[in-house]
């Protein structure tokens, strides 16, 4: 998955039927979401912790290098035993990750970014790459699995909340997507 193509793909294609993109836009509660919407979708990953107040949600960190294309490696490499390590090709570059430490520490570490690549050259066999850039994300994992439900906020309008998939985020998302159309339709 190539994520820096995909997420243009995925906002092309929502402007293309009409959505609307508007950035910096912060609410304290899902009833702060403009009345004209009779529907709320919940999205907001991490953000959801403070959004209404989901104390089963952690941020898990993590950490990537992002290196440049590695020649003949076609397919991710996955390794999920301690020391996490993941191979991912892209079209122009190459991402190394990683960690998954509970933590919303945004700042990137320059010995995990060392460790990070050591053992990817170590697994892949290769000579350490340059670090073109270093990467911290955090994770919406939440302890008792995926939020994926129908509710209602206050001001008694229907809201679908869609949060949690922790590092499963892109896996899941067509799935999840398809679950929520299905509980807009039957409602």
């Amino acid at each position: 998955m190539d994520t820096t193509i995909y997420l243009d793909y995925l906002a092309a294609r929502f402007r293309k039927v009409g959505g609307e993109i508007q950035a910096n836009i912060r609410f304290e509660k899902l009833e702060d979401v403009d009345s004209k919407f009779d529907l709320v979708i919940n999205c907001a990953g991490i953000g959801a912790r403070d959004l209404v107040r989901d104390v089963d949600l952690e941020p898990h960190r993590g950490q990537v290098a992002i290196v440049p294309r590695i020649e003949g490696l076609s397919c991710a490499i996955v390794c999920d035993d301690t020391p996490l390590m993941y191979a991912i090709p892209r079209t122009n570059d190459c991402v190394f990750g990683g960690t998954n430490d509970v933590s919303d520490n945004l700042a990137a570490d320059p010995a995990t970014t060392s460790q990070i690549v050591a053992e990817c050259n170590r697994v892949l066999n290769i000579d350490k790459p340059p670090v073109l850039a270093e990467r911290v994300g955090l994770r919406p994992f939440r302890r008792s699995g995926v939020r994926l439900e129908r509710d209602r906020i206050r001001d008694d309008r229907t809201v679908i909340h869609n949060y949690g998939h922790g590092g499963a985020g892109f896996t899941l998302s067509w799935g999840c997507a398809r679950e929520v159309l299905d509980m807009v339709s039957s409602r």
